[in-house]
């Protein structure tokens, strides 16, 4: 009996030291944890999608500013005088 009750308190502190390791090494700020995900956005094309939507804002932003410079030039009445 007795050994039983000592391999249950071994496997209780073995499991402990297990969860206490897996928590301390998945830290948040870790640079392994950057890697991988620097790694799966690469392969995953998520680095490509949000190249993707930055050019497709940028494009926006032109094409207000476009928009904006035109309305500037008919209200002043001197659009295609340039």
């Amino acid at each position: 009996m007795k050994t039983t009750r000592r391999l249950s308190i071994t496997e209780l502190f073995a499991a402990f030291s297990l969860a206490g390791a897996l928590i301390f090494t998945g830290c948040e700020g870790s640079e392994a944890k950057r890697e991988v995900e620097e790694t799966v956005k690469e392969l995953s094309g998520a680095g490509l999608v949000d190249k993707g939507e930055k050019l497709k804002q940028q494009i926006k932003d032109l094409n207000a500013e476009d928009v904006r410079r035109i309305q500037e030039d008919l209200s002043r009445g001197v659009y295609g005088e340039e």
